[in-house]
């Protein structure tokens, strides 16, 4: 047997020998032992070996940065990665000073380097906020961690091991400047200690300085005690049951500033228990300013858009439907509708199906985006409308169709004006015309009657002629109060009003009543206690009333009731804006109504028309209802009437309440005696056969007359010596100078003359001024009597006040 000496070598085998020579038998023994013990060896070096390469491996190839440095902080190894992120060559680095390569955070004054701090521990060091110098001279930011390498309990150097966090720190420095941006931090509060932890952006929010102390009572100073109550229920309420809260609340910060701050609150929770309570606020001043100022754009807009009388509504179109989006207030009265009824409701569910319709064939143009007009009539309200559609299409930036806006033009008062209009034109033509023609038309009249009147004086023992002259003076009658119904009509008659009692009126007008309609018809009175009296033209309106009574007479043919009512009424805007010529107000309501046929719906609109008449040929001039509603109208009130077939019809005429105390009227009635005198008088009139019957009439009477053609010729006359009692003067006269224009010049070269007017037809422009009132115009055609009570009355007033 021989042994190798490079398995033993030289100590072992002399071992060997001298044991052998020893031990003796036991020689074998020990040598097995041995071989036993150097196999173990060579296995444990061929372990540590496959260590060793695979540990290096790793090294190698690891991310990360390994230095090793020797106690004098040289580098002795550096792997590809540190000499990587260096910007060396591994080689470069042997033998270079650490310090030239990273500088740690705890260097510097009063600090004690880390890895001098590590070479006599076994600790293992960590830190941030260390930065590595590139051999270009940039740095850059790591993380890195320091081990000691000891043997045999000695230490020999250190392991530096580091990281590049640049990318971290970048998304670091980005979520700050995003929290400081947003004005939001994170927060966190201990159960167990109380403690409150800010990050530095909550600190900045309410004006602090940064690591300032904060624990619940500070933190409760920011907020009124209601606030910080909510704030606390929202911890709690997250701390019982793991939920999120969100709550937003108004607070102060140390500077006193106002603002808003949201706060999220959440819980850690370690076995079933919260253990803290963490969350993020931000300051949310710009938003909730943001919003309120919206919200009062918004409602300031709803506001205007509702003061608006005009119905506006927005139509969103969604899918294949169309919604209801908005609507303003106008909109709800003209649909009968609630807002909070329509919103949201399909266009269909709300607008009427012939609506829906009507706009239905015009889908491309508003696609297109072009605005669509439609006119439509139908019920609203229960009343019949007419109104314009506008649907004013809303595109998207691509086009498309998003919705559009309804706007109602209510067309109804336009159209009633517009009837009206057309009406007043139509009613002032007419006017023109029997103006003109009643003025020439009294003219004549007034020669016919006074020559008649003047005959009648010397036929009186004449029986036949006399029956004849009679019955031309009754056909002349006919015809002036033919022209007086013209007048009226054209709103031209020179009016007399005074205070009146219309129940006394009427009650007057009884047996009158009676007479005219007849045994077969009953009269009957619904006089209101404490009628409020009324300012009208007495004659007039005891002329309204029996033409009112005349028509109910035709009307009921075969017998029936007439009902004459009055009462007092206050009108207000509903009816005054279906009236327009009338205000809202206290009125004097007349009403004659009768039992009689009835008028037909279809010209009960026409009835008040001039020469409309539904009588026989013959026996109607269709001015009667006309003269009516011509009065009211010129008493400042309004004519009615309503009207149901087989039923009878009502006449309504109402006029304005009077404050002033009742007038003593006289009656209307003329007498047929004629005072005379001896003054004289200054007769100007233009008819040459009118002014000659008027000149004989008051000479037969004793007066002295002097007749002049135009005003021209009396104020010739005036400008004389002779003297003159009282100027009887036309008011409209050819030349340019009309009856109160010659009276005025009259008054300057006379004064204190007496004038009386006289006109078959009264023109606005001569009455404009007001120097004419009724009890100083005397309206042809006239009596003689009438014309020589006026004279005489004015001449003796004169010589009562003188």
């Amino acid at each position: 047997m021989s042994l190798a000496p490079g398995l033993l070598g030289d100590a072992g085998l002399i071992g060997f020998l001298a044991g052998l020579a020893l031990a003796g038998a036991s020689a074998l023994f020990v040598y097995l032992a041995m071989r036993r013990a150097q196999r173990r060896v060579l296995a444990r070096h061929a372990q540590l070996t496959a260590t060793h390469r695979r540990n290096h491996a790793i090294v190698e190839g690891s991310g990360e940065g390994v230095l090793e440095l020797d106690n004098a902080g040289r580098v002795r190894y550096a792997n590809p990665a540190a000499a990587k992120l260096l910007g060396y060559e591994p080689e470069e680095l042997l033998g270079l000073d650490y310090h030239v390569l990273i500088n740690t955070q705890d260097e510097g004054e009063g600090r004690t380097d880390a890895v001098r701090r590590v070479r006599y521990t076994t600790n293992i060091m960590g830190g941030v906020g260390a930065l590595l110098r590139r051999k270009n001279g940039q740095y850059r930011p790591v993380e890195y961690k320091t081990v000691a390498v000891t043997e045999e309990g000695a230490a020999i150097g250190t392991v530096l091991v580091f990281r590049d966090i640049s990318e971290r720190v970048r998304i670091d420095n980005v979520l700050k400047e995003m929290q400081a941006t947003a004005r939001v931090g994170g927060w966190e509060y201990d159960l167990a200690s109380g403690r409150v932890y800010w990050t530095d952006a909550i600190y900045e929010i309410h004006d602090l300085p940064a690591g300032s102390l904060i624990d619940r009572n500070t933190h409760a100073r920011f907020f009124s005690a209601a606030d910080f109550e909510k704030l606390t229920a929202a911890g709690r309420k997250a701390a019982e049951s793991g939920c999120v809260s969100d709550v937003h609340l108004p607070c102060t910060s140390a500077r006193g500033r106002k603002m808003w701050l949201r706060i999220i609150t959440k819980a850690e929770r370690r076995n079933g228990k919260a253990v803290r309570v963490y969350g993020v606020m931000q300051d949310i001043t710009d938003l909730v300013n943001a919003e309120r100022q919206l919200r009062e754009a918004r409602d300031f807009l709803d506001l205007t858009l509702d003061a608006v009388p005009m119905p506006i509504a927005y139509v969103a179109r969604a899918k294949d439907d169309a919604l209801i989006a908005y609507a303003n207030k106008a909109m709800e009265v003209w649909l009968g509708c609630t807002r909070e009824a329509m919103i949201g409701k399909s266009a269909q569910e709300v607008f009427s199906a012939d609506s829906i319709a009507a706009v239905r064939p015009h889908a491309p143009a508003l696609e297109r985006g072009e605005t669509v007009q439609l006119q439509m009539s139908g019920l609203r309200n229960g009343m019949s409308r007419e109104w314009q559609n506008h649907f004013v299409p809303r595109l998207g930036v691509d086009g498309e169709l998003l919705g559009f806006f309804v706007t109602v033009y209510d067309l109804t008062e336009q159209k009633r004006l517009e009837a009206r209009l057309l009406q007043a034109q139509k009613m002032e033509a007419i006017g023109q015309l029997t103006g003109g023609i009643a003025h020439d038309f009294n003219n004549l009249l007034g020669v016919v009657i006074g020559n008649l009147q003047l005959i009648e004086r010397s036929v009186a023992d004449a029986p036949a002629v006399s029956r004849r002259l009679h019955t031309a003076m009754r056909a002349a009658v006919r015809g002036a109060d033919l022209t007086r119904r013209l007048l009226a009509l054209a709103r031209r008659q020179i009016l007399d009003p005074s205070v009146l009692d219309l129940n006394r009126q009427i009650s007057s007008l009884t047996e009158l009543l009676q007479r005219t309609l007849g045994d077969s018809i009953e009269v009957h009175l619904a006089l209101a206690r404490e009628l409020w009296a009324t300012r009208v033209d007495a004659g007039q309106f005891e002329n309204a009333i029996l033409n009112l009574a005349i028509n109910a007479r035709d009307a009921m043919p075969d017998g029936g009731r007439l009902t004459v009512t009055t009462e007092n009424v206050r009108l207000d805007a509903h009816f005054c804006a279906a009236h327009p010529t009338i205000e809202p107000g206290e009125f004097v309501a007349v009403s004659v109504a009768d039992t009689g046929e009835g008028i037909e719906p279809k010209i009960l609109d026409r009835v008040f028309e001039p020469f409309f008449t539904t009588k026989e040929s013959g026996r109607g001039s269709g001015l009667g209802l006309a003269m009516v509603h011509g009065f009211a109208e010129q008493a400042g009130g309004l004519a009615t009437i309503e009207s149901r077939m087989g039923e009878g019809t009502t006449v309504r005429i109402l006029l304005p309440r009077c404050l002033e105390e009742e007038s003593t009227h006289e009656d209307t009635i003329v007498t047929r005696v004629a005072p005379g005198g001896s003054e004289t008088i200054l007769v100007v009139e233009d008819d040459a056969d009118l002014r000659e019957t008027v000149v004989t009439a008051l000479s037969q009477l004793g007066y002295q007359a002097i007749a002049a053609a135009n005003a021209a010729a009396a104020l010739r006359v005036l400008a004389g010596k002779q003297h003159i009692d009282l100027l009887f003067t036309d008011v409209m006269m050819p030349g340019g100078v009309l009856g109160p224009a010659l009276a005025q010049r009259a008054r300057e070269l006379r004064p204190g003359i007496n004038v009386l007017f006289t006109t078959g037809y009264a023109e606005n422009a001569a009455m404009a001024d007001g120097a004419l009132t009724a009890s100083e115009v005397i309206q042809k055609p006239y009596r003689n009597e009438e014309l020589a009570t006026r004279i005489r009355n004015l001449l003796d007033r004169e010589a009562r006040m003188a």
